[in-house]
């Protein structure tokens, strides 16, 4: 179990880990990443992946892509989850908001595989961060972590909440209720 991250609204409250609803029993669904499919696709047959088409994508600058024309080298990204602005592709992962690991302990255990492999590529789902930032987080859920540039917190569970309430992930009444005041805490509503 991961120690929740303290609200700070009037006092600091440690929040406790609550068991939740309808998961997966751990002997019948382990987790398994293949169960989100093979890893990035290229859907346009154009050599460039998923992860090559998001930085493309998201460079404030035209990309230099590498010779074979199907990987991207250089460009121009501002890391939302720490706010740095990073020019070699290298340096970057491509971020889960919801984390495969988080959404099949909270419901896509269950889900047909063409739905987890969706959810894998889904580009809502997906920021290029730094790689620190990324191995941070791990498979955690706001509750647990939050992005260490406090600008883009509120964006970030917001993200999180709208993407887990579009795929259907299942969350606890405790759940429900610690990110609803963690929502209030980080964007001010």
């Amino acid at each position: 179990m991961f120690r929740r991250l303290p609200l700070l609204l009037l006092s600091v409250t440690l929040l406790t880990c609550t068991p939740v609803a309808q998961a997966p029993d751990p002997t019948t669904a382990p987790y398994s990443r293949a169960a989100f499919g093979a890893g990035w696709a290229d859907p346009d047959g154009d050599c460039l992946d998923t992860r090559a088409e998001l930085l493309a994508g998201l460079s404030t600058v035209p990309v230099t892509l590498a010779p074979s024309g199907c990987s991207v080298r250089h460009g121009r990204w501002i890391a939302p989850y720490t706010g740095r602005v990073v020019t070699q592709a290298r340096d970057l992962d491509i971020d889960h908001i919801v984390p495969l690991r988080y959404a099949w302990g909270h419901g896509a255990a269950s889900w047909p595989s063409a739905k987890r492999a969706r959810f894998a590529l889904d580009p809502v789902n997906l920021l290029p961060v730094t790689a620190s930032a990324n191995r941070s987080k791990g498979a955690r859920g706001p509750l647990d972590w939050l992005p260490p540039d406090q600008v883009f917190r509120c964006q970030y569970v917001l993200r999180f909440r709208r993407i887990a309430k579009a795929y259907g992930l299942v969350h606890s009444t405790a759940e429900k209720r610690d990110l609803a005041a963690l929502t209030e805490q980080v964007c001010g509503t």
